[in-house]
């Protein structure tokens, strides 16, 4: 019974490992997207810079069912979405297409805490 014990618990925490790896992966390359976009210009993932809101804080003010609007927001810029702030236009900054658009968003909910 050891036997079938010990490799199965060692092939168990080898796919977790791959896992968290992916998921790793998967956030640093939402965060090169999220640079070669220039949103990292105004938005950091912490609340360290005032200019834009945080990514963090982003994920904080809204929900899953906000999705769409944020979508949206990613794919046309514009203001009265977030106090003062504003979006640049489009045509100010690198296209996003509307599938970057929700990578970026589910990205960023994705940081949202309970």
């Amino acid at each position: 019974m050891k036997r079938i014990i010990v490799p199965t618990a060692l092939a168990g925490c080898l796919s977790l490992g791959s896992v968290t790896a992916l998921a790793d992966s998967h956030g640093k390359d939402i965060m090169k997207l999220a640079e070669d976009k220039q949103c990292t210009v105004c938005h950091t993932r912490s609340d360290d810079v005032p200019r834009s809101p945080s990514f963090n804080s982003i994920a904080q003010k809204y929900t899953r069912d906000d999705a769409d609007r944020l979508v949206e927001v990613v794919l046309t810029g514009g203001e009265d979405h977030w106090g003062s702030a504003k979006m640049p236009e489009m045509d100010d900054r690198p296209e996003v297409s509307e599938q970057e658009a929700t990578k970026l968003v589910n990205w960023i909910l994705e940081m949202r805490s309970n």
